[in-house]
Parts: C-alpha cells; structure tokens; sequence
C-alpha cells in the first residue's frame, strides 16, 4: 500500500495539473475575444453595396450571394420589361404559368401606366428545391386603376419576397415565380 502512495499520488497530481492546464488552453482558445486578434491578412475584403446596369442596388448581404450575377440579369430584366412594356422579355423572366394567367392583352392592361424604380435587394436566400428567395423593395407609379385594388395609388412602394426557381419545362435557367407573389407582398404608399 506504502508503495502505491510513493508513485500513485505523485502520478495523479501530474494528471490532474496537465488536465487542468489543458482546460485553460482549451478555454483560451474557444472563449478567445475576436477584437484582440490579428487581421487575416488572407481574408477576402468585405462585400459592398453593388448597383446593376439598370440602377438596383444589392445590399452587402445580398451582394455577397453567390447567385447573385444571375439573380442580378434576371430581375435587370424583369424590371426593363415593365418600364419598357415588352411583353416578350417579360415572358422570359416569369415560369410559364405566370404569363399562361397573363396573356399579352391582360399584362397590357396590368402594367400599361406602371413605372418601378428605387429597387434595393436586401437578402438573397436558399429556399427548397434549388430554388432561392429574394427579398426587395420597390417602388412603382402607376394610375390608381392599375395600383392594387387595396391601396388605388399613383404611387405606390414594394416590400416583396419573390421565389425565384429553376425553369419547370427546360429545367436550366432561372425564373421569378410571382403568381406566389399575393402571399409574399407588403404594399403601402409612397412617402414623399
């Protein structure tokens, strides 16, 4: 028994400090505070604001999604087609059920007087299916009879989250799927 306390306690003190010693460096390492360390010199720079050829503006956030290029020339064009009225590129920005519910005529009717502008895309985020969410907000001009039946505005600003999924007949490409848009619109009128 004498000669287990002889190398037995000496042993389990050594443990218990290299133990405890560990700990701390653990600790220190997990709990460290970011501000005291020293910059990444490899760390990419920070994501700023980025505006599109047509004038819409990404937030750093959105900007930093790696869809965002793509997200970028669809809605450039979505918004073109609006303000240009052409129906045609129009058609290449929505899925085919959209422009199936807004023929040529209605879409005329619909978007006849409407001008967007003042576009800033806050989020970019997955959603299911290889499909992502857009988050946006807008505002448009139009006559009060095209404004929204709820809110008879010439002016009128946009608080919008579009779907943006993978074509459903080629399944290349991508394209906004608003006829999901009446549950994902919030709509107010313009501040002057």
């Amino acid at each position: 028994m004498r000669s287990w306390l002889k190398w037995g306690l000496p042993l389990a003190i050594v443990v218990l400090l290299g133990a405890a010693g560990g700990g701390m460096l653990l600790a220190q390492y997990v709990y460290r505070d970011p501000s005291s360390q020293p910059l990444d010199q490899t760390s990419p720079p920070a994501v700023q604001t980025v505006k599109s050829a047509l004038g819409i503006i990404y937030t750093p956030d959105a900007a930093a999604h790696p869809d965002r290029q793509t997200v970028q020339l669809l809605l450039d064009d979505h918004f073109r087609s609006i303000n240009m009225k052409s129906y045609d590129l129009w058609k290449s920005t929505v899925v085919p059920a959209k422009w199936r519910e807004l023929p040529r005529e209605k879409w005329f009717d619909n978007y006849g007087t409407t001008r967007d502008f003042d576009w800033t895309v806050q989020r970019i985020d997955p959603a299911p299916d290889k499909s992502l969410l857009v988050l946006l907000t807008f505002r448009s001009n139009q006559a009060k009879e095209d404004a929204p039946p709820e809110l008879p505005e010439t002016c009128v600003t946009w608080n919008v989250a579009y779907p943006v999924v993978v074509d459903p007949e080629t399944g290349n490409g991508l394209r906004l799927d608003t006829s999901k848009l009446p549950n994902s619109a919030l709509f107010r009128r313009c501040q002057q």
